[in-house]
């Protein structure tokens, strides 16, 4: 049918930013359209599925109606059906897919929805997506293609995690031109150590409460001493989900621990500081004698040779100094 082309409008899940009309606008003078436009109704308008570029260049050309094709689309059918018919003809900037995306999801849709939606993997779009946390520089690095979607892919761990962290790593990644594998391997080994730290504070956190479960254990040092308390946490874990006893009860049991260690170290402290001082003062004296005595080695470090320029060595003979 042919339709009044004031009553078309653009559809609002259109990707494309940059529309290239010289080389169709040829076309058209010289063969007329082609192909008709489609579109489906919405109200007293017709919303664009396919051919935006089209009508733009018939809009510049001076047409006032233009056939169209009339279609039965919902929302879901038109978004997919507007991305799809526009990636096949040519397909987006980085750029245009990321503000597409970043779009959709300021509307509500999730990545998850989106990747179903549009038939596209769900970490390309979480990528196009985590563009948009970083500053606006890396952003146009991005868009200029410095940074390809698969070192955002490879960066997906560090984002979620930190985006400060993330930073540095794609700083790094243009400093030093790190190709996706370099990258990949840095978050693998800064996860890794994430890891090892995470299991370090875990296992001190282990340590504190271990003797008020279990008294009787040592300090934790071979491997027997940490397989055995891993079996008493096993239990008390079991302990807990039966309800036998409650995470209030260890965090109490513990507050006595601490309570009696820091009684006996008060008392061992009484005892001591006395010895501790008498020793301070020995050394003292000791450090003022060695000082007197080896005084002249000071002069002797900062010694400039006249002649040679060169480190001196200094003997003393009496109170005669000799440089060698």
């Amino acid at each position: 049918m042919e339709v009044d082309i004031g009553l078309i409008r653009p559809s609002p899940y259109q990707p494309r930013l940059i529309f290239d009309q010289d080389d169709l606008k040829s076309e058209i003078e010289n063969d007329g359209l082609l192909n008709a436009l489609v579109v489906r109704k919405q109200g007293k308008f017709y919303e664009l599925i396919d051919g935006e570029r089209r009508w733009r260049t018939l809009k510049e050309l001076g047409w006032e109606t233009v056939p169209v094709r009339v279609v039965d689309a919902n929302d879901t059918m038109a978004r997919l059906s507007v991305y799809k018919l526009n990636k096949i003809r040519e397909n987006y900037t980085i750029e245009e897919e990321a503000r597409y995306f970043n779009k959709l999801a300021d509307e509500g849709m999730t990545p998850l929805e989106m990747s179903k939606q549009l038939n596209v993997d769900f970490h390309w779009v979480l990528a196009h997506l985590n563009v948009f946390k970083f500053p606006g520089e890396i952003q146009k690095a991005v868009w200029a293609k410095h940074i390809s979607m698969s070192h955002m892919i490879a960066l997906e761990s560090v984002i979620n995690r930190n985006i400060k962290e993330a930073v540095l790593t794609v700083n790094q990644i243009l400093e030093r031109k790190l190709t996706v594998s370099e990258t990949q391997k840095i978050t693998k080994k800064r996860a890794w150590e994430l890891k090892a730290r995470v299991n370090e504070m875990r296992i001190k956190a282990a340590e504190k409460v271990l003797p008020a479960i279990a008294p009787k254990i040592p300090k934790l040092e071979t491997p027997e001493e940490y397989e055995k308390a891993a079996e008493l946490f096993k239990q008390k874990a079991i302990e807990m989900r039966k309800g036998i006893i409650t995470p209030e009860e260890i965090k109490k049991m513990t507050r006595r621990l601490e309570k009696t260690v820091e009684e006996d170290v008060e008392q061992v402290s009484t005892q001591t500081i006395k010895s501790l001082r008498e020793k301070i003062e020995t050394l003292e004296k000791e450090k003022e004698n060695l000082l007197e005595k080896k005084g002249f080695l000071t002069k002797a470090l900062s010694f400039n040779c006249p002649h040679c320029n060169n480190s001196c060595i200094v003997y003393r003979e009496g109170d005669s100094y000799w440089v060698e």
